[in-house]
C-alpha cells in the first residue's frame, strides 16, 4: 500500500474509533441514568458500565501504550469487576480521556510505519494491527452498549448509528 493510502486508512481507523463509535457510546452514556448504567440482564452480564471502562482500558493499552508507547498499565479484571455505579460524569470523563489521548497517538503517527512491528502489548504485532484490531473491537462493544441502552431505554437513541458524525 502506498503512503497515501497508508494515510487515508489511518484517517478512516482514527475517526471511526474517536468521533462515530465513541460519539454512540456517549449517546448512549447520556440517554441513561447512573443506575441504568449499571443494570445486568443477569449475573453473567456485563452492565454498560463495565463495558465502558472497558474500551476505555483496551483503547488506552493498544493504542496509547502499544502505538503510542504511552506506559499505561492496565487492569482489565478491573474493568468487569467493577459493580458500580461509578456516575455517568466519571465514565464521560475516562471516555473523553481515552479518546483524547487515542487521537493524540493516531493523529501523530507516521503512517508510513504500519507495517513495523511492536512487543509492547506482549504480543509481536504490526501497529496495522493494533490500531484496526482496537477499532473493529471497539464497534463489536458498542454494538453492545447500543443493544443493550435500547433495551433499558426505548426510544432514546433511535438510529445513533446515523445521527452520530462520521468524520
Amino acid at each position: 500500500m502506498t503512503n497515501t493510502g497508508n494515510a487515508l486508512l489511518l484517517d478512516i481507523a482514527r475517526t471511526r474509533l474517536i468521533v462515530h463509535q465513541a460519539g454512540q457510546v456517549r449517546t448512549c452514556l447520556e440517554a441513561l441514568n447512573d443506575g441504568q448504567l449499571w443494570w445486568r440482564a443477569n449475573e453473567e452480564s456485563n452492565a454498560i458500565g463495565n463495558l465502558v471502562l472497558h474500551l476505555c482500558g483496551s483503547t488506552r493499552f493498544y493504542i496509547g501504550l502499544g502505538v503510542g508507547g504511552s506506559g499505561y498499565v492496565r487492569d482489565r479484571d478491573a474493568e468487569f469487576a467493577e459493580q458500580g455505579p461509578v456516575a455517568k460524569d466519571e465514565l464521560l470523563a475516562r471516555l473523553a480521556s481515552a479518546m483524547a489521548e487515542a487521537d493524540r497517538v493516531l493523529s501523530g503517527f507516521d503512517p508510513a510505519r504500519l507495517g513495523d512491528t511492536t512487543d509492547r502489548t506482549g504480543t509481536t504485532a504490526t501497529y496495522a494491527e493494533l490500531i484496526l484490531n482496537q477499532v473493529l473491537h471497539f464497534t463489536a462493544h458498542t454494538g453492545q452498549i447500543v443493544y443493550a441502552t435500547k433495551l433499558i431505554q426505548a426510544g432514546a437513541i433511535h438510529e445513533v448509528w446515523k445521527t452520530t458524525p462520521m468524520k
